[in-house]
């Protein structure tokens, strides 16, 4: 069993909760890993632009940006093991008719050390965004 959390920030995107929810679930399962804790953050443009800005010195919007727990943070004692936190863009995603299922697999992959920086990375982190979508 794993622990999804989905945040809105903003009313309008309170109808993704449940569907972003039941695809990070889906997602846990296909990958056989369990015992996890992730946290999703809907958000607009803005706010995604600024954490775009200072976490990857973008000063754009983009769709989805995820972060891992530090080494070294001090987390609360839980039998769930934190992985971090997924940024969704609801809005960026629907304007360039991208898919929400797939950020969401995408997050998700990257919290579990898959990069797309190079190449090679890249073709590994796709063939695994594909294998994940046709079965969610």
């Amino acid at each position: 069993m794993n622990k999804i959390s989905v945040f809105a920030t903003n009313k309008k995107f309170n109808f993704d909760k449940k569907n972003v929810s039941a695809i990070a679930r889906r997602v846990f399962l296909l990958l056989k890993k369990d015992g996890y804790k992730v946290d999703f953050y809907l958000v607009g443009d803005n706010f995604i632009k600024k954490i775009n800005r200072i976490y990857r010195k973008k000063n754009a919007t983009t769709n989805v940006l995820s972060f891992c727990e530090p080494k070294d943070f001090v987390g609360a004692p839980s039998r769930f093991k934190y992985l971090g936190e997924i940024y969704i863009n609801p809005d960026f995603i629907y304007k360039n008719h991208q898919d929400e299922k797939l950020m969401v697999v995408h997050g998700i992959l990257h919290l579990f050390g898959y990069d797309h920086e190079y190449l090679k990375e890249r073709l590994k982190m796709e063939k695994k965004e594909m294998a994940l979508i046709k079965k969610i």
